[in-house]
């Protein structure tokens, strides 16, 4: 089997890490301290094996941000093909798995075992996956059992024969040693033998025990006896007792049972509740009665009204009408004060009319307003117009405004420019002070740096010709001094010039000069300013064009929209809102004389009906339509209210026969029912009902007083039967009821006596075989003695089965020494010597299962007397050589920097024998010692830096 690649979902640290490796062969997986190298191989062993529980005490790799633990590995089998193992952390404590091939097709957990060639955890970790830590522990281990560790290694994988074989040993020397006294079942045979004595010395005393028992036995019957009787004694008390205490009761109970007798013969006809039902009867009759004359008074008062009225039915036949012309009373009202109001209205909008024309101050005809069109995008065209036209009036005022300015400038300028060029010389005399002037000249000063600078030059060399005591630098510095001495004497005199030239500048010609520029300036100032007055003049003209234009897209606004009017005062600001509020006053006018002229047909119509309805009624018109209209319809409400009274009174009549009628037949039931009463009772009048009523009423009394009293002896728990019993006994035989319970008392005290004598006699029997009974009873030691004798049994099979058990594993041992173990000794031996480079021959084992390795020259030498390199690479030749023999061939090898106590040579040769051996299978090698490549070159590097796979050749 092969790995082909590995993706791990989330593993400890590693989070989506994936890796592709090749599928024979020996390849480096490198990376740093806590790159997770150890982590990548745990994570293998557990997606083949199952992840570890939760309670086991190998290292957990739950994340720490709670996600589940997972992954999958993609491997390649020589015989089933390609398939990927997926576990992830769910269901079941191991981890839930998924096995599917390149199709998709899925498996369960059992075909993993096929897929791993029936590799095991156990061996996996002993021989195929293992590190520096498991080399490391031969240290720890004598001779011998590093000879059966290497030895259980070797048949199991791990080193858990070794333990299993241990714990067999501990367990037994903890059950049993055939010397000790500790052991558990040393102590139980003690405890037997101490048992077995004392229960020896209990036999004999049992004889005398059994005697004393009969006796009490005897003495506990005749216990039972006298505590029975006395029972009976002292119940027959308690119930005689308990008659006292119901004395009064009892005597009540049999008073009762003689006043029943003494009613004799009591017929059970009478009626029940018959006097109270008689009773209320009568007065329901008479109630009825009542209302009876009452109904009878209301129907003759309805015949009477019934009379008194009249109606009209002509004026009810036109209900309706008058109805709808009373309801439109308000629309009428409203309709008169909407008439005044329109009158109103109309006068106030022709006063605006005429208020608005005078505002402009022309009159319009109101055809020629409807004509005009005034949209809202023609007040746009003339609003922009207006806006046009009044920018071109402030423009052109504003110029006109700066061109008087500059006019008046202009002249101002001209006055003084003629002013000022009168001030001027003459050109004779000009001419003559400019050759004056280019004749003069004044003497520059020879300036001091030029000698000064030779001076300091000729010092600074003096004085580095002193210092360094060079002469002929001295002396170039001392010419250079008096050169310079030379060159300021000359410049001083050349530097005196006559005061007499400077003071030659004539009054005069500075005025000249200064009037001069003066009018120089000016001259340029007037030139400017005519400038800016044609410029002015010219955007004048400009401005007169576009006024024009303006003037004609006026003209032409006016055509198109068929104004009639003025065209200037289009120009006007307000003029067209104007016109348009006229036409809108118009418009307002208009449709208020119409709505007048509606109002007015409407209140004619209503009149008219109002008319014709008084003329079909017979009732005087009247101008006032709602005088009119209120007459109709008072007449109309006092006919209505008489008809509903009537109806009225009709519903009433009806209602009271029916209750009339309701009334006849509830008398009528209810005296058909007192006279079924008297019947039941068989009584002819009131007299004789009452007296039969009243004597039957206290046969009751008594009856429910005596049931009552019979019934609280019941819930005592007192039989019926025992009642009438109880009672004669305290009333007729309470004398002989006396004299039994003195009786009884003596009786009692006899027997509290005999129970009391045989209760001290067992008493003490008791106390005779308590003193027998010191050590126990036979019984108890015997029960003692069984029990520790079936202990001593279960202890002594489950030795037996540790022994059995150990037997086993020895013969396994033994089996494996002689079929297997030569095998792999022989391949360890082939792998030592090449690690060794045959320094050391074969390893071994001795008659002692212990392990030695034989030198060269025949020396022979145990694990814990070789190096610590030297141990650990005996452990890795077993390891590989059971690899080689024991498992499944082809299965892949993982080891975990094994090579760290190994020097460069042994390194080199551990490392070409792991390359030899992965010829034949995979072999993945972790580590963070980088230096170990070189020794293997050909070898695929993968580097794994914090879980991202970087391939390297």
């Amino acid at each position: 089997m092969k790995i082909i690649s590995l993706h791990i979902y989330h593993f400890g640290a590693l989070k989506d890490c994936k890796l592709t490796l090749d599928r024979s062969g020996f390849q480096w997986l490198f990376g740093e301290n806590e790159a997770g190298k150890t982590t990548l191989m745990d994570f293998i062993k557990c997606i083949l094996f199952g992840f570890p529980l939760k309670n086991q005490s190998k290292r957990q790799y739950d994340p720490k941000d709670g996600s589940r633990i997972g992954g999958k590995i993609t491997v390649e089998h020589t015989k089933l093909g390609i398939w990927t193992i997926e576990r992830i952390s769910g269901t079941k404590a191991a981890g839930d798995v998924i096995i599917y091939d390149e199709t998709g097709q899925q498996k369960d957990e059992s075909f993993l075992i096929q897929l791993l060639d029936g590799m095991d955890q156990s061996l996996f970790t002993g021989a195929y996956c293992f590190g520096l830590d498991g080399l490391q522990k031969l240290d720890k281990l004598t001779s011998e059992e590093l000879g059966n560790f290497l030895l259980s290694t070797a048949i199991s994988g791990d080193r858990d024969l070794l333990g299993i074989e241990l714990t067999f040993e501990k367990k037994q020397s903890v059950l049993f040693k055939k010397t000790g006294k500790k052991p558990v079942i040393n102590e139980k045979l003690e405890q037997l033998k101490s048992a077995a004595q004392s229960l020896q010395k209990l036999k004999e005393k049992n004889e005398n025990y059994q005697i004393i028992e009969k006796q009490k036995e005897s003495l506990e019957i005749k216990i039972q006896e006298t505590s029975r009787d006395l029972a009976l004694i002292q119940k027959e008390l308690r119930s005689i007792k308990r008659l006292f205490e119901l004395r009064l009761v009892l005597e009540k109970y049999k008073q009762l049972n003689h006043e029943l007798k003494a009613f004799g013969t009591i017929k059970p006809t009478f009626p029940e509740n018959g006097i109270q039902r008689y009773e209320q009867w009568q007065k329901e009759v008479s109630l009825l009665n009542g209302e009876m004359q009452y109904i009878e008074d209301r129907l003759a008062k309805i015949d009477r009204d019934q009379q008194v009225l009249e109606t009209d039915g002509r004026l009810l036949s036109y209900q309706k009408d008058i109805k709808q012309l009373f309801n439109k009373l308000p629309q009428y009202e409203h309709l008169q004060e909407q008439l005044i109001s329109l009158n109103s209205q109309i006068d106030e909008w022709r006063g605006q009319e005429s208020g608005l024309f005078e505002t402009i101050g022309e009159t319009w005809h109101h055809e020629d307003l409807k004509k005009m069109s005034l949209s809202l995008s023609s007040l746009q065209e003339q609003e922009e117009l207006l806006k046009q036209h009044n920018a071109i009036l402030e423009k052109k005022r504003r110029l006109e405004d700066d061109l008087e300015d500059s006019r008046v400038k202009l002249e101002n300028l001209e006055k003084e420019e003629a002013e000022r060029k009168a001030l001027l010389l003459p050109e004779e005399e000009l001419a003559r002070y400019e050759q004056e002037k280019n004749k003069k000249y004044q003497k520059q000063a020879f300036p001091a740096y030029a000698w000064m600078l030779p001076v300091i030059s000729a010092v600074v060399l003096i004085w580095s010709g002193w210092s360094s005591e060079n002469t002929a630098v001295m002396y170039a510095g001392i010419m250079l001094l008096l050169l310079a001495g030379g060159l300021a004497i000359i410049t001083g005199k050349k530097a005196i010039v006559p005061q007499d030239n400077t003071l030659r500048t004539n009054q005069r010609y500075l005025e000249e000069e200064e009037n001069r520029k003066l009018w120089i300036q000016l001259t340029a100032a007037l030139k400017h300013e005519n400038n800016v007055y044609l410029q002015i003049a010219k955007q004048l003209d400009y401005l007169e064009i576009e006024e024009a234009k303006v003037n004609e897209k006026t003209e032409r606004w006016a055509e198109q929209y068929r104004y009639t009017g003025d065209k200037e005062k289009l120009m006007l600001s307000g003029y067209m809102n104007t016109l348009m509020k006229i036409k809108e006053v118009i418009k307002q006018k208009e449709n208020a004389i119409n709505k007048l002229k509606n109002t007015e047909a409407e209140l004619d119509q209503l009149n008219n009906e109002a008319s014709k309805l008084a003329y079909y009624l017979e009732m005087e018109a009247v101008e006032d339509f709602k005088k009119l209209i209120e007459a109709m319809y008072t007449k109309l409400e006092h006919q209505l209210k008489n008809e509903a009274e009537s109806e009225h009174l009709r519903k009433s009549f009806s209602e009271l026969s029916e209750r009339k009628d309701s009334l006849s037949k509830q008398i009528h039931s209810i005296n058909d029912r007192i006279a079924k009463l008297w019947n039941e009772a068989e009584a002819d009048t009131e007299e004789a009902y009452y007296d039969i009523g009243k004597k039957n009423a206290a046969f009751i009394k008594v009856s429910n007083e005596r049931d009552a009293l019979n019934n609280q002896l019941q819930s005592l728990g007192f039989e019926p039967h025992e009642i009438d019993t109880m009672a004669e006994k305290m009333t007729e035989k309470y004398e002989e009821t006396v004299q039994l319970f003195e009786d009884l008392e003596r009786k009692e005290v006899l027997q509290k006596d005999e129970h009391t004598a045989a209760t001290e006699d067992k008493a003490k029997l008791h106390w005779e075989l308590k003193n027998l009974l010191e050590d126990g009873t036979y019984s108890e030691h015997l029960h003692r003695y069984e029990l520790l004798k079936d202990e001593w049994n279960l202890l002594v099979k489950k030795w037996a089965s540790l022994r059995l058990a150990q037997h086993a594993l020895q013969k396994v041992k033994e089996d494996y020494q002689k079929t297997k173990l030569p095998a792999v000794l022989e391949t360890s031996s082939v792998y030592f010597s090449k690690i060794t480079e045959d320094e050391y021959q074969s390893i071994s084992f001795t008659d002692a299962n212990e392990l030695v390795v034989l030198k060269e020259d025949g020396t022979r030498f145990y694990p814990h007397e070789l190096s610590r390199g030297t141990a650990e690479q005996v452990y890795l030749s077993i390891r590989l050589a059971v690899a080689a023999n024991a498992g499944p061939a082809g299965f892949p090898i993982l080891m975990d920097d094994i090579a760290v106590n190994f020097d460069q040579n042994r390194a080199r040769r551990t490392l070409s024998l792991i390359q030899e051996i992965a010829q034949d299978r995979q072999v993945l090698f972790f580590t963070c010692h980088s230096h170990l490549e070189p020794l293997v070159p050909n070898v695929p590097f993968i580097h794994w830096l914090e879980g991202s796979v970087l391939a390297e050749k």
